[in-house]
């Protein structure tokens, strides 16, 4: 990119004060990048107002040619200017692998853009409103007077209509600014936004619609009873649930009221007076703002009315019918939006999460391989996620905290040895890894064969893909290796179905026991494990379906968690199940054994591989 422009782009631009204003704008949007700093190819996504495209799209020329007229061929230049609104049919013509040229892609809403661009862009930016003093800066270029920082401050926090039509100004001393605004965005959430960051998948297309009508209510084209404004995000620890909170409410422009449960409980003296006053206050709080996403922590502590016998019943049921009135009111609330997350959705009570509540529930689980690279190089500011990828990929189970720690040690070391952030940074923080011999690679690989060839005899699966690695975390449980396949689910799982799946996730530990003698601590140990999820599914056949040697119901399979504990008499019927199921892959794994060995030696030398049933 040209980080000068010709003496003649610099008249004619001076003479269009909003494209010299969007040239500003992009230049700093862009800085931090590789293509504006090396001049390197790459796809670049910007998001801008829709109202400015055009100044933003000759601003865009202007950084790459610096010339008062560039003309860019699709076919033949080196760059390339594209703009895509969002809601536009028109499809982008945009090839993602011509990385010798650079391309900048404006829209309004990253919404707009395919995932697969989304993926190959290099970097995604903001042009984010002026500072004063580079609306200043080009009034003084345009040969308009100065402003004072006060109402050049005013100016710069309204919408982009209105810099529009001030920008040019002669004078703006007649000028009554919007007051509820100006206080609107200057309490509103800083930092990132949404669509700046990496990751969050599942719950982006659920804040793209919120932000859409909540830009509609704002323009008073929408009423507030038809949004979609509570949701609850359920996910393990680390998975960024308050990132993700922060980030919405920038990207919604609205006030962030960051709470919990446990806060609300530790108000005070700690008693139910203390407690309910608190969570009163922060929905007053939210209430007094023009516009506020209420988020809230921990709400499965909130408590449960369903805990009857419970010594703190009466604490629990009072807690309850309080945030149930305030949840329930708070629904006609213009302006608040609520958002509540946790890890335990089975403990919270039913009634909140109903209809007119936290109705839309988001599932956030651990990052796919792409969104690794893409979360580190966020975190550390400067290296490109292809770079980083070969490291990531090694971090299967690293949550986004995990990324975003292992990016603060490496900056830590760069700023030791007084340099910008170098990939051998990245490579000595990283966890210590054990490079595993041939014999556990054997083991694991006949763990993975032994998954895939009871899925495949189940008649619930077509495909599967096994692969394993080379090193695994020390100190971890860490499989090493994995089997995907996608079993043909029914709307209602049938008791053949559930004890396939019991059957698949037990049959790893029964290969090894077949082909050799005894079984590792893979696929056991902890929370998700092939032991953890042969033995919830077997749990929720005879306290939750009714699969047991009585039909009866137990307990709801919502509630059925690492706390829970069935009775003496129940759990002999769920051990029974485990033990007819391991039984019957060692079986089916004993008279194929041979063909479990070569397809377990074949695994080791190819390191993947795709099954077929045929």
């Amino acid at each position: 990119m040209k980080h000068r422009m010709t003496s003649g782009a610099f008249k004619q631009v001076r003479r269009r004060p909003g494209s010299m204003l969007a040239y500003f704008l992009l230049r700093r949007a862009l800085k931090p990048t590789r293509q504006f700093r090396g001049d390197v190819g790459g796809l670049l996504i910007v998001i801008v107002d829709k109202l400015w495209f055009p100044r933003f799209e000759r601003a865009a020329e202007l950084l790459f040619s610096g010339q008062a007229r560039a003309f860019f061929n699709a076919d033949t230049s080196m760059h390339r200017v594209v703009s895509k609104a969002y809601g536009s049919k028109t499809k982008l013509d945009l090839d993602v692998l011509s990385y010798n040229a650079q391309t900048i892609l404006l829209t309004d809403n990253i919404e707009a853009i395919p995932r697969s661009i989304r993926m190959a862009a290099d970097a995604t930016a903001t042009a984010e409103k002026p500072t004063v003093r580079l609306l200043n800066a080009v009034r003084k270029l345009a040969g308009r007077p100065c402003l004072d920082d006060r109402t050049a401050a005013a100016v710069a926090s309204q919408d982009w209509d209105v810099i529009e039509a001030l920008l040019c100004r002669h004078s703006l001393a007649d000028i009554t600014f919007d007051t509820r605004r100006s206080t609107e965005d200057s309490e509103a959430s800083e930092g990132p936004r949404l669509s700046q960051l990496p990751g969050f998948e599942p719950a982006r297309e659920w804040a793209s619609k919120l932000a859409t009508d909540l830009s509609s209510w704002r323009d008073k084209t929408l009423a507030w009873s038809a949004l979609d404004r509570g949701a609850l995000i359920v996910g393990p620890p680390g998975v960024g649930k308050t990132m993700f909170a922060k980030a919405l409410a920038a990207e919604l422009g609205v006030t962030l009221i960051a709470t919990s449960a446990g806060r609300w409980q530790s108000a005070g003296d700690g008693y139910l007076g203390s407690m309910l006053r608190a969570m009163r206050e922060s929905f007053d709080e939210a209430r007094s703002k023009s516009a506020a996403l209420l988020f809230i922590d921990e709400l499965d502590s909130i408590g449960n009315r369903e805990h009857r016998s419970s010594r703190y019943a009466y604490y629990e049921s009072q807690v309850v019918n309080s945030f149930l009135e305030l949840t329930g009111t708070a629904a006609d609330w213009p302006g608040v939006i609520l958002l509540a997350a946790t890890n335990r959705p089975e403990d919270i009570e039913p009634a909140i999460l109903r209809s007119g509540r936290f109705e839309e529930h988001i599932q956030l689980g651990l990052p796919a391989p792409e969104e690794r690279a893409a979360i580190l190089s966020y975190h550390l500011g400067g290296l490109m996620p292809d770079l980083l990828s070969p490291l990531t990929d090694q971090l299967e189970d690293a949550s986004p905290a995990d990324l975003e720690r292992l990016a603060r040690a490496a900056k830590r070391r760069a700023r030791a040895n007084g340099r910008d952030i170098e990939i051998a940074d990245v490579e000595s923080s990283m966890p210590p890894l054990h490079k595993l011999d041939y014999p556990s690679l054997q083991r694991i690989a006949t763990h993975e064969c032994g998954h895939a060839m009871i899925a495949l005899t189940s008649e619930f699966v077509d495909v599967v893909t096994v692969k394993i690695n080379d090193t695994i975390l020390e100190g971890s449980f860490q499989s090493g290796g994995r089997m995907t396949g996608d079993m043909k689910d029914h709307v209602l799982p049938t008791e053949k179905f559930l004890r396939a799946r019991i059957r698949t996730a037990l049959a790893g530990m029964a290969a090894e026991d077949v082909v050799l003698g005894n079984r590792s601590v893979g696929g056991s140990a902890t929370l998700g494990s092939d032991l953890d999820e042969a033995t919830r599914i077997a749990t929720c056949m005879i306290v939750s379906y009714g699969m047991g040697d009585s039909p009866r119901f137990e307990i709801d399979y919502r509630r059925v968690t690492e706390s829970y504990r069935p009775p003496p008499h129940l759990r002999s019927e769920i051990d029974r199940i485990l033990r007819e199921e391991w039984d019957s892959a060692k079986d089916i794994l004993s008279k194929h054994k041979d063909r479990l060995i070569f397809l377990a030696e074949k695994l080791v030398s190819e390191r993947m591989m795709r099954i077929s049933a045929t």
